[in-house]
């Protein structure tokens, strides 16, 4: 049974909690150098749920998914998705898990987070076409209705169904990711605004979400992958690692790729200039989960109501699904000296 969630309540209560972990210091031992090597894995479920917390509720694991915890791995499935949502950024969550340790960023130096992930993501398809239409949350329930303004996107196969690796940091709500689906592995980058973060200062001027490059993978092979954010004097930029090799990089975060005029797949246009972040960006939790991403950009934002683009629920749910294979959690933080 498919479940339209309402997610009003859910997104107040996950944006208290979600600043609240701002304020948690992890239990890392650094070297004389300052740097240190954490493994952030658990070991049975009773252990992944003291280090993970499930901040928008069960999901799909309230509508027939299932979760399994096992020394070798963390396994979530959800074959196919059932649940979705028609309001802002909801329908991209089918699971998600941050960490209750958040992990500071040295003045000069980085952060990394790294997994090995297993993906499979069947049902979903090639140039899949998602249809809608220009409008308010919930105006168009099925694509048989009539429709002054139509909207359609061809999503990537990652945008349908992906597994995710997250790099966030609440305060601003700037965040980086990778998607990998059965076929399809790609990196995103993303500022989130204070209508779904809770956290003040971040219009849409200040907000985007940006697909940086897509690559093929092998189906049903491991991969190793890694976000490395990297500050100092007059730096501040994220590198992205596919199998130890660098995947790409992205300079001045907080500036969206189109407005520093760099190649990116063309998801999605931002809608302001943004803003240099460096000073901000000090602590970052990590984040898994299984995620779609169909949405129009900026997602129903209340103060873009010209872009406001409704799909329904047969769009968002057609019997792709996905299994994610979570291993080898592990963050390291360099000083530079």
């Amino acid at each position: 049974m498919k479940t339209a969630l309402p997610f009003s309540g859910y997104s107040r209560v996950a944006a208290i909690f979600l600043l609240s972990l701002a304020s948690v210091n992890p239990s890392v031992v650094a070297d004389e150098t300052g740097n240190y090597t954490v493994k952030y894995d658990a070991q049975s479920i009773t252990e992944y749920q003291q280090k993970w917390a499930n901040i928008y509720g069960p999901l799909e694991l309230a509508a027939g998914g299932s979760l399994s915890v096992s020394e070798q791995e963390i396994v979530v499935s959800a074959i196919p998705f059932q649940v979705g949502a028609d309001f802002s950024v909801f329908d991209h969550l089918k699971y998600i898990a941050v960490s209750t340790q958040t992990f500071q960023v040295p003045e000069h130096g980085s952060l990394e987070f790294s997994a090995e992930i297993i993906a499979h993501t069947p049902g979903t398809q090639p140039d899949r076409l998602i249809q809608g239409c220009y409008g308010p949350a919930f105006s168009y329930l099925s694509p048989t209705d009539p429709c002054d303004i139509p909207y359609q996107q061809t999503v990537l196969e990652g945008q349908q169904a992906g597994v995710v690796l997250n790099m966030i940091n609440f305060e601003t709500g700037q965040l980086f990711d990778w998607f990998i689906s059965g076929n399809k592995a790609f990196a995103l980058i993303e500022r989130l605004p204070t209508v779904v973060t809770g956290s003040p200062g971040t219009g849409l001027d200040l907000a985007y979400t940006q697909i940086i490059r897509e690559v093929d993978i092998k189906a049903g092979k491991k991969q190793r992958v890694a976000i490395r954010y990297s500050r100092g004097p007059d730096a501040s930029f994220v590198e992205y690692f596919l199998n130890g090799e660098l995947f790409a990089r992205v300079d001045n975060v907080g500036i969206p790729l189109d407005k520093q005029g760099v190649p990116y797949t063309g998801y999605a246009p931002s809608t302001g200039d943004g803003e240099p972040l460096k000073d901000r960006l000090n602590s970052f939790v990590i984040g898994h989960g299984l995620f779609s991403l169909l949405d129009a950009y900026p997602y129903q934002h209340p103060d873009a109501p010209e872009l406001s683009v409704s799909i329904p629920m047969s769009e968002r749910l057609f019997g792709q699904g996905a299994a994610g294979q979570w291993s080898k959690f592990k963050v390291q933080q360099k000083v530079q000296q």
